[in-house]
């Protein structure tokens, strides 16, 4: 399992339970003082007939520490961390040997930020029961995700886990990780490479080689990237990689083609329209590159560079009017303080000031 740190968004549910709740209070003021955790608990239950069934037998069978861990998870899917870390810290605390709420618990207080205590949990389950891969590698991936991470720490456990199992290609795969991200290339390269032969369907293997090979301008990197695209061409991640490469290498006419082919694919792809417009006007194919980047912006109106690529072509164009306005908003969208000099520098020019 990879611990890949979660967005919570609170959903329409949400909202409708805030209208639920105000229209089964009664009318003597109930939004005049603060709501009480059993309120908000009965406006949940009254939307997650999953969350008040397993209520209902809690209270038929309060130690059941099962019924409170799936309980934990129900909230979790609902976005509400407070009760899910309730339940998942009352799970553990009726059957403490059970790995799987110690690691339902400490994913739980990650994701609330509370990340010194997930990480202590952790350790002190692995110093009571040493060897549970699962935990090892929760624990790992930690290390590696720490505001200041603990990479030597996360290799141990990870090369702990291939001794119990030389064919595990996520431990591999975060060894990669680990090693990319502490600055030795050639390890993580490595370890990439041993994913892929363990199994040679790991798209996120494939990318990270591609994506590492790029780097050093090395032409393997489109061979990479096909294998990821081979794997899962679903994914524009790969797609979007290959033809980056090719116009950072400044091949741009194999670049073009391919952002072409993925706008053909999916024809609100703004990040390819952008980048067409980009190369369109390094090469001063101005009207095209007006084009594609009215394309983009149409697509992804929030695209501050897409507007002040805009205004760059209106002036050359002879729309200085236009141009004012893209520059006015690529600053109001926001784009880095050296580009917003620049459009405020050309909207001077423009004004005569």
């Amino acid at each position: 399992m990879f611990k890949n740190p979660r967005v919570i968004l609170f959903s329409v549910l949400v909202v409708a339970a805030l209208i639920v709740a105000y229209l089964l209070a009664d009318r003597q003021g109930w939004f005049a003082s603060e709501s009480t955790d059993q309120d908000t608990l009965s406006a949940i239950e009254q939307l997650t007939p999953e969350i008040a069934s397993l209520s209902e037998q809690i209270r038929n069978a309060p130690s059941n520490a099962g019924l409170f861990y799936s309980r934990g998870n129900a909230y979790y899917d609902f976005g509400n961390l407070k009760y899910a870390e309730a339940d998942y810290a009352r799970a553990f605390e009726l059957d403490s040997n059970n790995a799987t709420y110690v690691l339902g618990w400490s994913d739980c207080l990650f994701d609330m930020n509370e990340v010194s205590k997930a990480v202590e949990m952790l350790e002190n389950y692995q110093l009571r029961i040493p060897g549970n891969p699962d935990i090892m590698f929760s624990l790992a991936v930690d290390y590696f995700l720490l505001p200041q991470p603990k990479y030597p720490q996360s290799i141990d456990l990870l090369n702990e886990i291939l001794k119990q199992d030389i064919q595990n290609a996520p431990a591999y795969f975060y060894k990669g990780l680990v090693f990319k991200e502490w600055g030795d290339t050639t390890k993580a390269i490595s370890s990439f490479q041993t994913c892929t032969e363990v199994d040679p369907d790991y798209y996120d293997a494939w990318l990270q080689l591609g994506l590492l090979y790029a780097d050093k301008g090395d032409p393997l990197a489109v061979n990479y990237f096909d294998n990821a695209i081979a794997v899962s061409d679903s994914s524009r991640e790969a797609e979007y990689a290959k033809a980056k490469y090719f116009q950072d290498k400044g091949n741009l006419a194999e670049a073009i083609e391919y952002y072409r082919q993925m706008v053909i694919k999916d024809p609100q792809d703004a990040d390819a329209l952008y980048n067409l417009a980009t190369i369109y006007f390094g090469v001063d194919s101005i009207v095209k590159a007006d084009r594609y980047f009215d394309m983009a912006i149409k697509q992804s109106p929030a695209k501050a560079y897409a507007h002040y690529g805009k205004g760059l072509c209106s002036m050359k164009l002879g729309h200085n009017k236009e141009a004012v306005a893209y520059f006015q908003q690529a600053i109001t969208l926001g784009v880095d303080e050296e580009t917003e000099a620049e459009c405020n520098e050309l909207i001077r020019q423009i004004n005569g000031n």
